[in-house]
């Protein structure tokens, strides 16, 4: 079977990328020269170099082109929070400056439509490397893993009025209650996967144990932001003070508020010095290792689903789609469920 790209990671043309940096930063400003930058699956990202601009050395990210279609329905190719997170990162970047974690600075983000059917928005440059460099000593990365546990628990102590998403306005689309929120996360993605029969059946299995055991989920009453994509790639590191030190954790936008043990890193055994510099211990009652359990079951479903349907990356798919089916053997046989 042949198959074609998703369509999410769309080049613009030349034309248009002078359009966007003049409608930003005035029609003086001089676009020196621009790469399309690779790795993105989601977002288009370019490195642009200006002159007669506040700002040297930028980087424009755009979002996915919308589709004419109401937000969050099976047809869309975008869930309903992607439809919105990139208009919220600067709100996320601003309660990480409040908090003392080092964040991008977003130079402007524009999601009217008016000169592209794209929300885009420009950064400044970060001279860096990222933390899974190969070229980071075994040393210095267990200091930069002390470091992230330390920004992290701060990011987990900044509370947010309801769980859900944060929007670009500060507020939260979601509910008070947990429960709801990871049972319309899970919801939506078992509509998108039963339309193009993906993993028949185990999708509604998985929403409903949110419904099944909402007094087990509602136990979390406190919400709290959690970044919910937080691994190596993400974490941007540059050399001050003759030491490499974190520069800024980046891609912010799939942020949350929700259970702390929600942010999947906490659950690997990936580094002791990112668990030292947190300071906080996991929840080891039987109940907060079934939340885990089931924290790491949705995002492997979810996982799944986008490698399979959303960014072309079946092998990926693959890997995820037989994870999920083994962790919802294991939540079978939970204490819980007897």
């Amino acid at each position: 079977m042949s198959r074609t790209n998703s369509g999410l990671h769309q080049a613009i043309t030349a034309e248009m990328l002078h359009q966007l940096v003049e409608n930003t930063f005035g029609t003086a400003t001089i676009l020196k020269g621009f790469a399309l930058l690779q790795g993105g699956l989601f977002n288009t990202t370019y490195r642009i170099q200006l002159e007669h601009a506040p700002v040297a050395d930028v980087i424009l990210r755009l979002a996915p082109e919308r589709v004419e279609m109401p937000s969050g329905s099976a047809g869309d190719p975008l869930f309903s929070f992607e439809r919105t997170m990139m208009s919220a990162e600067s709100v996320v970047y601003e309660y990480y400056r409040k908090a003392g974690i080092p964040a991008p600075n977003i130079i402007a983000c524009d999601d009217s439509g008016l000169i592209i059917p794209r929300t885009y928005m420009f950064m400044e440059f970060i001279p860096s490397k990222q933390l899974d460099h190969p070229s980071i000593s075994e040393s210095d990365k267990e200091r930069l893993y002390h470091q992230l546990g330390v920004y992290t628990a701060a990011m987990h102590q900044i509370e947010g009025a309801s769980f859900g998403w944060p929007q670009g306005d500060g507020t939260i689309k979601g509910s008070n209650h947990w429960s709801e929120v990871l049972h319309s996360f899970a919801q939506e993605t078992a509509l998108k996967a039963a339309q193009v029969g993906y993993m028949p059946g185990v999708g509604e299995e998985i929403a409903n144990m949110f419904i099944k055991n909402k007094d087990l989920f509602d136990q979390v009453t406190v919400p709290v932001l959690v970044h919910n994509d937080l691994w190596e790639a993400n974490v941007l590191v540059h050399e001050k003070n003759g030491e490499l030190n974190i520069a800024a954790i980046i891609d912010g936008d799939r942020s949350m508020s929700a259970d702390r043990e929600f942010e999947a890193i906490l659950s690997t055994e990936s580094s002791t010095a990112f668990h030292k510099g947190y300071g906080q211990p996991k929840d080891m009652s039987d109940e907060g290792q079934a939340r885990l359990l089931a924290y790491r079951m949705l995002s492997s479903y979810f996982n799944a689903y986008v490698h399979e349907h959303q960014v072309n990356q079946p092998e990926a798919g693959q890997k995820y789609c037989e994870r999920t089916l083994d962790l919802l053997e294991e939540w079978k046989g939970l204490k819980l469920n007897e």
